[in-house]
């Protein structure tokens, strides 16, 4: 059986995974158009996300509008229609992107010993509850889920290391 460099317990190598499953079933969320869903007019099915969107109506030279049926991104930060709207683009971005460090952070504790002792699980856990926001359609489902994930991981850093604080070995 290998032996791995790690002074995570296996309860901080299940709190690894877990981690790294959350921060990528967050980070799809966040990435993927289906935030919100719903139909224009003509009965074109429309969705769109912090930053992208599918099917969307634009203006052409002569007033009129166009339904443009691909998806595709803001062209700049400031094309994203509202200030509320950038501010959730910033937010659930940010709390991706922390997520995504914590998980890597706890996978390289599975492979790396002195990473994390039990005062930085916990640190790491509560960042884990810290970063889980979410927002209408099945997007919602892939961030949600995540959420509830990093939840569990806050609970399972309380496990996660066999290291006390002040207690590096040499």
């Amino acid at each position: 059986m290998p032996v791995f460099a790690s002074s995570l317990t296996a309860t901080g190598v299940f709190w690894a995974c877990l981690s790294l499953a959350a921060a990528i079933l967050i980070c799809s969320g966040f990435y993927l158009p289906f935030w919100l869903q719903g139909a224009l007019f003509n009965s074109t099915e429309v969705s769109f996300g912090s930053f992208r969107r599918c099917s969307y109506p634009r203006m052409e030279e002569d007033g009129g509008f166009q339904i443009v049926h691909e998806c595709g991104r803001y062209t700049t930060f400031h094309d994203i229609p509202s200030v509320s709207w950038q501010i959730s683009t910033i937010t659930v971005g940010f709390g991706a992107s922390t997520s995504l460090l914590v998980a890597f952070t706890t996978i390289s504790a599975c492979c790396v010993a002195d990473v994390v002792t039990k005062r930085a699980a916990r640190v790491l856990g509560l960042v884990q509850t810290l970063t889980g926001t979410c927002h209408i359609s099945w997007s919602f489902y892939l961030m949600g889920s995540g959420v509830v994930l990093l939840l569990f991981c806050t609970v399972l850093s309380l496990w996660a290391s066999r290291i006390k604080p002040h207690s590096y070995r040499i």
